[in-house]
């Protein structure tokens, strides 16, 4: 029979008011009735008090990690594959909203290189300039939720985009230990260090490392739509690898312009 795994802070209080019982049968086993039981007693009463504040204060047992970085992976695959299908080779661009008369922020993956012509079509654009395949970028639903819960203001200009971009990857999302979002020109690089979702990413990557760039994952997506946003270009994505051993990704962005 396989017993539920306890929140360790449940754990820690169960521990607590095991040690206050211990403490007030020690003294009543005892019956000194001097200073000692009355150490025992108030340690006891500690014990108690702390282990009550535990229980009520700690939230329930995350959800592993580990699994929650594999729900995304298959739907990224299974697109990709399609595209490979149909001779759709380009990169992921996401268009900002207001770009070729589009209320939000759409992804568009091209069947070779973008090179900035409007892109007309719901679904599937077909022309002489350009053509591809139009979808809702895979982040599009986390960033609409970020935006109304979080009450997310979309700066103007690069810089201040740079700081949300590493804020949304510390402090709201808690998807990594430290993040950094640089430019160097129009390249935009973002490092997420001690990344948490590294599981999803290695299956992806172990599929085909052009996942990545042809229809990457929500939380590369979410950089990508912010970046559009933000700076008003087409951004597109240039590579999003995670490092070989260590809980590190990367992820390469280009301001078209």
């Amino acid at each position: 029979m396989k017993f539920p795994r306890l929140n360790p802070y449940y754990q820690a209080s169960l521990i607590l008011v095991a040690a206050a019982v211990i403490l007030v049968a020690v003294a009543i086993l005892t019956d000194r009735r001097d200073l000692t039981s009355a150490a025992l007693v108030i340690s006891a009463l500690v014990c108690l008090i702390t282990g009550i504040f535990l229980t009520l204060l700690s939230s329930s047992e995350p959800l592993d990690s580990r699994y929650m970085s594999l729900l995304p992976v298959q739907g990224c695959i299974n697109l990709c594959s399609v595209c490979a299908d149909l001779g759709i080779s380009g990169n992921a661009c996401m268009l900002p909203a207001g770009k070729d008369g589009r209320t939000k922020t759409m992804q568009f993956i091209p069947v070779a290189n973008y090179e900035g012509s409007p892109v007309q079509g719901d679904s599937f654009v077909t022309g002489q300039d350009t053509a591809g395949l139009v979808t809702v970028p895979n982040g599009e639903p986390l960033f609409r939720e970020i935006r109304e819960r979080e009450h997310l203001v979309i700066p103007h200009g690069l810089a201040d985009t740079l700081l949300v971009v590493k804020e949304l990857g510390e402090g709201v999302l808690e998807i990594a230990d430290h993040v950094t979002a640089e430019a160097d020109g129009p390249v935009i690089t973002v490092k997420m260090e001690g990344y948490r979702l590294i599981g999803g990413c290695r299956a992806v990557t172990t599929e085909s490392p052009r996942c990545c760039v042809t229809n990457p994952c929500p939380v590369c997506s979410l950089f990508a739509c912010l970046l559009a946003e933000g700076t008003g270009n087409v951004v597109q994505v240039e590579r999003c690898i995670p490092e070989v051993g260590v809980p590190v990704v990367i992820a390469v962005y280009t301001l078209l312009p």
